[in-house]
Order: structure tokens, then C-alpha cells, then sequence
């Protein structure tokens, strides 16, 4: 329920009291007219309904209920069916919590000996719709509290949602500059360094050889020696760059790779170059858990692998044609577990279908990192 419906359900109430005050001036135009319309009750009318109107455009305060039942006890001597008017203060009192202000009123009638039976009921009833709509009132407000707080502590998991995919994506960008300075400092250091010292040499070398001189074979093989030593280190450099284990798509291959209880399919579609870096970080555990859990729960004669990329999403398919223990394999070890709130966290899922075999789909959206 959103915020419109609890507007609604206060709207609603508000609309009880309403129709609460708007029968009460009904049933007392009738009992005015029983009796011939005197002109004190077209007084008293009068009055209850300016004070109806000004409580349904205005917040009068509470006391103000007083002066109803002080009006309407003033009017007792002149109409005495107008003591049936103090049930509508008596009405107002109940319905808005404030029964206190009633009390007055009622504790005077009792002195006076004044309280007939039907009186009674019609103070009964007004009291008891008032308590039924003040207990409306009252629940609609604590449902509404609800609502809001569980609108507040969503709105906290979405923003703190919006945290963890920034800092994700910040760590990812930080990670690929410092490797980018570290390369090009090693460059410039190292195989820049050679490079300038092999360009002077080859200068030096070629006005020695113009000349004849004999130091022209040294300072050739310096050369040589400076372009040898920048290819190595160039060698060693981009050695350096790729990742033991591999990275992205060929860390899935090689994990596929090592699977060998039966024959597995890897299929990929799409451009994997628009895999952020920390969504690897997810798909790759995803991968290892749902092949472990196939060597441990399941008889499968096939697994087939599909990972789908899309400029929005990715979407991991992982699936197995037999299933031994289906309790083993529904996605809930602690292992998938840990997997699937880091994917919720960055706006994901992990879902499972045990429809002919068991399918494990992990899907991940891609957001635009510029």
C-alpha cells in the first residue's frame, strides 16, 4: 500500500465523523418536526450546524464541545426534546478521544434527575458509534506508522543498495587506473630508459662508422645490448599484466575446464567485453558452487553452461539433466547464500528451476559506469 491509500484511509474517517454529524442534525430535524417546529429548535438547528460546518472546514479545539452542551442545555427549558441534542457533543467527544468533555454534561443531567430511557439509548449509541470510529481512527494511524516505517527502511536498503554499486564501481575504476600508472610507470622507467640510451648509442654508433673508427663495433654492440634488455623488460611488463589465473570470460572456460564428471557446453552470446570488472566477481563463485553442487548431489550425463550479455544485463545459466537429492540442490547452502546477497546488493538475483533436470540463473544488471 502506498502513500495515496493510507491519504485514503484517513480521508475515509474523516468522512465517518462526517456522516456521524450529519445524522445526528437528521434525527433532530425529525424530532423537531414531531413536535411542530418550535422556534427554539430551529435556534438550537441553526446553531449545531454552523458549529458542524466549522468543525468540518476548521480544527476547533475540544473545548469548544462545551459550548454545545451548554447551548443545548440552555434550550432543555424552552424545548424539552432538546436535551437529545447534547448526544451529538457527546459524539464528537468520544470520536475525537477527548471523553472528558463530556462528562460535565452528562454528571448535570444525572442531578437533575433529567435522564429518560430512550435519553439513555441515544446516549449510548452516540458514544458507542464515536468509540468505534476513534478505534477506526486509531488503527488506521498505527497501520499508517507501519507504512511508513516500512517505507522508510526500504527506501534505506535502496539507497544503502546504491552505496555498495558505487563503491563497487569505484573500486573497479581505481583498481584499472593503478594498474594503468603502474604500467606506465614501469615504461617509462625501465623500457623508456633503454630505449633513449639505445637511440643516443645508434647516433654515436653512426658517426663512429662514417669515421672508421674502430670503437664504431663496440658501440654497436651497446646498442644491441640496450634494444635486448628494453624487449625483455617490455617481455616481462605485459607478463606481468595478465593475471595468473586469468581474468573475465577465460577464468569461466577454465573453471568449465576442470570440470570433468561429464560432458559439459559452454555457450556464450553476446559481447563479454561489457562485464564490469566486479560483476566477474560474482558470476565466477556462482559458477564454481553450481558445478561443486552437481559433482556432489547430482547423476547428471550433461551440463550445459550459457552466458548471455546484453548492453543492460547478464545472465549466467548453469544446467544439469539429473538430480539425486533435490533438497541438496535448491540453492540454499551457505555457499549460493552468500552469493545471492551480493547479487540482491547490486540489484540482482539467483533463482533456481527444477523443471526436467535442475537450472541454476543468475542474472546481473549492467549499469552504465561513465
Amino acid at each position: 500500500m502506498n502513500r495515496y491509500d493510507s491519504k485514503s484511509l484517513q480521508w475515509t474517517n474523516k468522512n465517518a465523523i462526517n456522516f456521524g454529524r450529519i445524522l445526528g442534525l437528521l434525527l433532530l430535524c425529525l424530532l423537531w418536526i414531531r413536535d411542530n417546529g418550535s422556534q427554539i429548535g430551529v435556534i438550537l438547528l441553526l446553531f449545531l450546524i454552523t458549529m458542524t460546518v466549522c468543525r468540518w472546514r476548521f480544527n476547533l479545539p475540544p473545548w469548544t464541545l462545551l459550548i454545545d452542551q451548554i447551548v443545548c442545555l440552555a434550550m432543555i427549558p424552552f424545548w424539552a426534546n432538546a436535551s437529545f441534542a447534547v448526544a451529538m457533543p457527546i459524539f464528537e467527544a468520544v470520536a475525537i478521544g477527548k471523553i472528558i468533555f463530556s462528562l460535565p454534561v452528562l454528571a448535570l443531567i444525572l442531578i437533575n434527575n433529567q435522564m429518560s430511557f430512550p435519553l439513555v439509548v441515544v446516549f449510548i449509541q452516540a458514544g458507542f458509534i464515536g468509540w468505534v470510529i476513534r478505534s477506526w481512527s486509531l488503527e488506521t494511524n498505527k497501520y499508517q506508522k507501519e507504512l511508513n516505517q516500512q517505507r522508510r527502511e526500504r527506501y534505506e536498503q535502496e539507497e544503502l543498495k546504491r552505496e555498495l554499486l558505487s563503491a563497487n564501481i569505484k573500486v573497479a575504476r581505481m583498481s584499472e587506473l593503478s594498474e594503468r600508472n603502474r604500467i606506465a610507470q614501469e615504461l617509462h622507467d625501465s623500457v623508456g630508459h633503454e630505449l633513449t640510451g639505445a637511440v643516443l648509442a645508434l647516433q654515436a654508433f653512426e658517426k663512429l662508422w662514417h669515421e672508421e673508427d674502430p670503437l664504431a663495433k663496440d658501440m654497436f654492440l651497446k646498442v644491441q645490448e640496450r634494444l635486448s634488455n628494453s624487449a625483455l623488460i617490455l617481455r616481462e611488463t605485459v607478463h606481468n599484466i595478465k593475471p595468473i589465473n586469468g581474468a573475465g570470460v577465460d577464468r569461466l572456460k577454465e573453471i568449465s575446464d576442470g570440470f570433468t564428471d561429464c560432458p559439459l557446453n559452454f555457450k556464450i552470446y553476446g559481447d563479454t567485453s561489457l562485464i564490469p570488472v566486479y560483476l566477474w566477481s560474482i558470476l565466477e563463485p556462482c559458477l564454481k558452487e553450481a558445478l561443486t553442487n552437481i559433482m556432489r548431489h547430482a547423476k547428471a550425463t550433461k551440463v550445459e553452461i550459457e552466458l548471455d550479455v546484453n548492453p543492460h544485463l547478464v545472465r549466467l545459466s548453469v544446467y544439469n539433466d539429473g538430480v539425486e537429492d533435490i533438497s541438496s540442490t535448491m540453492g540454499m547452502g551457505m555457499g549460493l547464500r552468500n552469493i545471492r546477497q551480493r547479487a540482491k546488493a547490486i540489484g540482482g538475483n539467483i533463482s533456481s528451476d527444477m523443471t526436467h533436470g535442475f537450472r541454476l540463473v543468475c542474472v546481473l544488471p549492467i549499469l552504465d559506469n561513465h
